[in-house]
């Protein structure tokens, strides 16, 4: 077999990996939400706190499908990412706390620039704040294994970057898509295709962008990930947010975006050999080598069989 084909044929296999992932990921988040929109829509009282909670787990379970089924330095490799926070150089956790907390603050203060600041809401207790903190970790932790980690490393392996993060970020986007017609939730409150829902939903794909690039910029780590999702969520709970603050945090994400994708060239932070390391172990910081390199870091390949 030669090189052509047999990357075709990494490529092929890392994207049936990712459709994989992604159906036990739907299979299992939108049965149960779906199934609660059906349940009140025929006046059947469930619980939405729980059905959220019940659901969210979906990409963690499509993360143990891949991780299962691949080889044993993967797995090991991926639990170092996801555990360890001494992977990550200090000037990433600045890029990182940049990625979570700006885009919020810019979105309130430019709306008080235009005379329309978003109305501040009432003090939250210490406990509240901490219990907001607990369950923004939470989200982080069951999502963003799937998403910016198995779900990252099968659709930048075999394409340019930024180009594979979008598929995952289509992903992402329809995830959530169940949440807009469940009372109760945070998306419902935005509205279906109202101006804020769109805002929400380019907000997700250009955050996917970030994210991957905090993740290949650190050195493949999964968890300045978590700590992100957990870090936006927080901000966008205690900044104020309306329609006005949506415009201008969306604004300043696609700018950070465009910013990120001109400044790596689409690589975002990963090393451009990383086609030539179809290896079972997972990569892992340390001195790059070949003046190519611009990154010290690039992915394993999950989708690979596990040994015998």
């Amino acid at each position: 077999m030669n090189q052509g084909s047999g990357d075709a044929g990494h490529a092929s296999r890392a994207w049936r990996t990712l459709a994989g992932y992604a159906a036990v990921t739907f299979a299992w988040t939108w049965t149960i939400w779906w199934g609660a929109v059906v349940a009140r829509t025929l006046s059947i009282d469930v619980p939405v706190g729980l059905v959220v909670f019940l659901g969210g787990p979906g990409p963690l379970l499509g993360t143990l499908l891949v991780l299962r089924r691949s080889a044993r330095g993967y797995r090991r490799g991926f639990l170092g990412r996801t555990v360890d926070p001494r992977r990550i150089p200090g000037a990433w956790w600045l890029a990182m706390a940049a990625v979570a907390i700006l885009p919020a603050l810019v979105g309130y203060l430019g709306s008080a620039a235009v005379g329309r600041p978003a109305a501040m809401g009432a003090a939250l207790p210490a406990g509240a704040i901490a219990f907001a903190i607990g369950f923004a970790l939470a989200a982080g932790l069951v999502e963003e294994p799937g998403w910016r980690g198995v779900g990252q490393d099968l659709a930048q392996h075999r394409a340019k970057p930024v180009s594979g993060i979008l598929v995952v970020a289509a992903l992402w986007v329809a995830w959530h898509l169940p949440l807009f017609f469940l009372e109760g939730t945070y998306q419902h409150a935005l509205g279906f295709l109202t101006p804020r829902f769109w805002y929400f939903n380019a907000s997700l794909a250009l955050l996917s962008v970030l994210y991957a690039w905090l993740v290949n910029g650190s050195g493949g780590s999964v968890l300045i990930a978590v700590v992100a999702h957990a870090g936006t969520n927080v901000a966008g709970g205690l900044i104020p947010q309306d329609a006005v603050t949506d415009v201008f945090r969306t604004l300043a994400l696609a700018l950070a975006a465009g910013a990120v994708v001109m400044s790596t060239r689409g690589d975002l932070a990963l090393a451009p050999s990383r086609r030539a390391r179809v290896t079972q172990t997972a990569a892992a910081p340390g001195g790059a080598t070949g003046d190519r390199m611009v990154a010290a870091w690039a992915p394993a390949d999950p989708s690979l069989e596990p040994e015998p």
